[in-house]
């Protein structure tokens, strides 16, 4: 036999089928709520609970976590519980107007923010937190710029900044979800943030690559000098493997956000 045989595995495929899923009575709805299969999804929440808590992205009883699992309902954190420490027979089950049908603990306020961006997006999954890189850049009211980092405008895009309002509240709900059309990765001035994705662990990534790249962006600024943006053609290489990956890029967006930042004139070489 030869020696240069492979073998190419399939990816892993965490999206829920929601749409194969419809229970409407409370008897239906309380038997799909503790079935196997919703049993798994909600031991995954836990887990990204306890990677907010672990990596300092939520504190005290900070963030949530929601996942749609049929036509008209979303499990989610309840209120008041620490991330870190939540478990499988903490999580609840609102219809998709916000309005409890199961689970023992009261359903966080601010799922209707998350339920917001599922109707105008089409995401699975949100988890809103406070990493504290982002959060240095939304507590001025900015956003990183684009076009530096390939991971950073392959998974985030540019990443949307939603005008503060009261959490939990209507006018939240409705300024995500508008923001949420430029990424599925919003900042929330002086708030957090949210993210949404197709499962749960993925809208987790979003998270932890926002921290990072603000991260890295916090410490180049370091320098004092102005940051590097890639050549057009550079940027527009990025978009091409953001698509193929399945991200949706905005008609019309520029390649780049912003061509200053900190007080300089970013970097942008010509086509390489």
């Amino acid at each position: 036999m030869s020696e240069d045989w492979s073998i190419k595995p399939p990816l892993p495929d965490y999206v829920f089928p929601w749409e194969n899923h419809d229970p409407k009575t409370p008897e239906e709805v309380e038997a799909f709520f503790h079935s196997p299969e919703i049993v798994v999804i909600k031991e995954r929440m836990c887990d990204m609970g306890r990677r907010l808590w672990q990596r300092a992205y939520v504190d005290g009883n900070g963030g949530n976590i929601s996942v749609r699992v049929a036509k008209n309902l979303v499990l989610c954190s309840p209120t008041l519980c620490s991330k870190g420490y939540m478990k499988v027979e903490d999580i609840c089950l609102v219809d998709m107007e916000g309005r409890q049908k199961a689970g023992y603990r009261p359903s966080t306020s601010e799922v209707k923010t998350h339920i917001a961006m599922m109707r105008e997006v089409g995401v699975n999954s949100c988890i809103h937190a406070h990493p504290p890189c982002c959060n240095a850049f939304l507590f001025a009211g900015a956003v990183p710029p684009s076009g530096i980092n390939p991971e950073a405008d392959i998974f985030l895009g540019h990443i949307a900044l939603a005008p503060y309002g009261t959490p939990g509240s209507p006018e939240t709900a409705k300024a995500v979800a508008e923001a949420s059309r430029q990424s599925t990765v919003v900042f929330m001035e002086n708030h957090g943030v949210i993210t949404g994705a197709r499962h749960v662990e993925e809208a987790y990534w979003f998270m932890e690559n926002a921290d990072a790249y603000c991260r890295m962006v916090l410490l180049a600024g370091l320098h004092k000098a102005p940051l590097n943006q890639v050549p057009e053609d550079g940027v527009e290489d990025f978009l091409a493997i953001r698509k193929a990956l399945g991200y949706t890029v905005p008609e019309g967006q520029p390649l780049y956000n912003m061509s200053e930042y900190a007080g300089y004139t970013l970097g942008r070489p010509s086509k390489k």
